[in-house]
């Protein structure tokens, strides 16, 4: 959890940290060597489910590796579970249907563009490598309410925020990173600032949106047939 001057609006100047214009915090002083990030929208909310990742400026990317068992990804309640994923490139997602009915998985995005077709419960999940660095926009073709996000990096570091807007990167070896944040809808390059990360210390990087995201689709509840069931989703497109 962030402290109570973490969460002071910028430019305010409170014990232990100093926050200016461009939302760069300098460095707390705590025990273990992090990366803490806070992600707001325009009124000065947290956003929950933005992707944070930090790069090694010299170019070591040898801690850690993709995963060698597949991340799955759920189709239940006619919804995306997550709706926001973060991977390592080289990453496979095994995409299951817990639903009665098929789904039809459908990415346009130029980082990774497939479709396939996923039985509604069956063990004949499907699997699919993502080996671009960069985002990714998931639609049922079936059920166009059903919206997913994937992000890609190329590091290690990486997490996602919490209901509170907090993210902690840990386990980072002294030296300098660029922290790059992303959240779905957005429409520039991810957020970036280059820290200088220590041995001992807590590096706090706060970023805010000029817009609010707009929330997760809400999906149906299995009992209601497809064709029937009231759209209460957001009806947006995620490209």
């Amino acid at each position: 959890m962030l402290s109570q001057g973490f969460r002071a609006r910028y430019g305010r100047v409170v014990p232990g940290l100093v926050c200016g214009a461009a939302f760069a915090c300098a460095p707390l002083a705590v025990q273990a060597a992090l990366v803490v990030g806070y992600m707001a929208d325009r009124n000065g909310q947290p956003v929950q489910d933005a992707v944070f990742f930090a790069t090694p400026l010299d170019g070591n990317l040898n801690t850690g590796k993709a995963p060698a068992e597949p991340v799955v990804m759920t189709q239940e309640n006619y919804k995306f579970e997550p709706y926001v994923s973060v991977l390592r490139k080289d990453t496979a997602v095994k995409f299951g249907n817990k639903d009665g009915r098929d789904h039809h998985v459908k990415s346009f995005s130029l980082t990774k563009a497939f479709e396939m077709r996923v039985p509604g419960k069956a063990d004949a999940a499907q699997t699919v490598v993502f080996d671009k660095v960069g985002d990714v926009a998931l639609v049922c073709h079936f059920h166009d309410y059903m919206r997913a996000y994937i992000y890609v990096v190329d590091t290690p570091f990486f997490g996602k925020t919490d209901k509170a807007g907090n993210v902690t990167l840990d386990k980072l070896p002294p030296g300098k990173y660029q922290v790059q944040a992303w959240v779905p809808n957005m429409l520039a390059a991810p957020f970036s600032q280059v820290v200088q990360v220590n041995e001992a210390g807590n590096t706090s990087v706060r970023f805010q949106l000029d817009f609010v995201p707009r929330p997760p689709p809400i999906g149906r509840t299995p009992s209601k047939p497809a064709s029937s069931a009231p759209n209460t989703a957001p009806n947006y497109s995620p490209f």
